[in-house]
């Protein structure tokens, strides 16, 4: 089943939206890019559960919220590169993707960038009112534990 390319360019927004609004710490707006009830959940190399997981908005604008209030914003400015994206078809209102990620901070104190992680979400997104929500974001982060943003 081929993607409508009006389809395919709401989900490449959406994927850079999530990027953008974590970066520039606009958390409110970050969580609405998921279903309520959507699953976001991190994996690290060798550990088969996830290192963080959140079922609702309500989990994800708390844990968004400590982690952009932590040591990220202590250290340096994070940013998400995220690219070569696969989509499929899987009903008129539900594909799924892999897009690879990178993630660099850039410390405060004009140091040089850092690069911090690497891997892969697996997405599933679903058609609600009209527009294209995060029903799962699976991180597989290319780590032998979760990041240390020092």
């Amino acid at each position: 089943m081929s993607i409508d390319y009006q389809d395919r360019a709401e989900i490449l927004d959406l994927i850079s939206e999530y990027a953008y609004t974590f970066d520039e710490n606009r958390i409110d707006e970050h969580v609405l890019l998921f279903l309520e009830d959507a699953e976001l959940s991190f994996y690290v190399t060798g550990i088969d559960a996830p290192t963080v997981t959140t079922a609702s908005n309500g989990e994800r604008l708390q844990v968004v919220q400590e982690i952009r209030s932590g040591a990220i914003n202590q250290a340096g400015q994070p940013r998400h590169f995220q690219t070569n994206t696969v989509l499929k078809q899987v009903s008129d209102t539900r594909i799924t993707g892999r897009t690879m990620l990178v993630c660099t901070q850039q410390p405060y104190d004009g140091s040089d960038c850092k690069l911090l992680f690497s891997g892969i979400y697996e997405d599933e997104f679903q058609k609600s009112d009209g527009q294209w929500r995060f029903a799962i974001r699976k991180g597989i982060l290319d780590l032998r534990s979760p990041p240390k943003l020092e």
